[in-house]
């Protein structure tokens, strides 16, 4: 019986995990389930491997790659790339298809059928990738794999800022106050004298003080009001519209 290797790279480790764990969840072994690991995807070109088991590339997929796909895996990897690769036993295209399907859900880079383990055909061995169309050989039958991509609208959200400027100035403005002010004012009268003679009349000059009030302005600070300034969040749902593109196919019938 033979096997294929189907192989996703995921940008997401995260995405990674979860089709790991579905896969898994489907009934695959767990030893025909391999994740690569961040330390492994960063040591040198060669790709060794941490574990006795030789290098990266045979840890993941068995046995050595092809150069190209090498190259590919380890340009995916460098940037921060999970790969994820399943041994299934394929006598039918159906175990294939679903575990494939599974990978797909959780938004791989690319999904490639990396190779056929365990079969000595030239024509097993050719690579079916995702985005391109191939004959693939199963069980004497042969099959031409016609993509129809399609676009998926995504729609997130950016924070922008907007800015509000709080200055304060000063200004002058009249104001008024009435107080209440006091004056003396000397009064001189004549009237007869009311006892006897005091002496001799003699020269004598006398000082006598008025006081008056005018008002004195003082200025002191005190505490006015106060600017309190706060942010409040509001959370509004707004539509988004546009158009995404499908791939149609149209099927010519000929007749007779």
């Amino acid at each position: 019986m033979s096997s294929q290797c189907i192989v996703a790279v995921y940008s997401s480790r995260n995405d990674a995990e979860q089709a790991y764990r579905a896969v898994i969840g489907s009934g695959v072994p767990q030893d025909h389930v391999r994740l690569s690991v961040q330390q492994q995807a960063s040591s040198s070109a060669g790709g060794a491997a941490s574990s006795d088991e030789g290098s990266i590339w045979d840890w993941l997929f068995g046995s050595d790659v092809p150069e190209d796909d090498r190259r590919l895996y380890q340009d995916r990897m460098a940037r921060g790339g999970t790969a994820l690769s399943v041994f299934v036993d394929a006598p039918s295209m159906r175990n294939l298809d679903r575990v494939e399907e599974l990978l797909e859900q959780y938004n791989p880079m690319e999904v490639q059928h990396d190779k056929n383990v365990g079969s000595s055909t030239s024509a097993e061995n050719e690579v079916s990738r995702t985005g391109q169309a191939g004959y693939v050989t199963r069980d004497a039958e042969r099959e031409q794999v016609i993509p129809l991509p399609e676009e998926e609208l995504k729609v997130g959200k950016r924070a922008s800022e907007s800015v509000k400027r709080i200055r304060t100035y000063v200004v002058e403005e009249p104001v008024q106050r009435d107080v209440q002010l006091r004056d003396e004012r000397t009064v001189i009268e004549r009237r007869p004298a009311t006892g006897a003679a005091p002496g001799q009349p003699v020269e004598r000059e006398y000082e006598v003080r008025e006081v008056h009030e005018e008002p004195v302005v003082q200025k002191d600070v005190r505490a006015g009001e106060e600017l309190v300034v706060r942010k409040e969040a509001t959370e509004r749902t707004e539509r988004v519209a546009d158009t995404v593109k499908k791939t149609k196919v149209d099927i010519d019938k000929n007749e007779g």
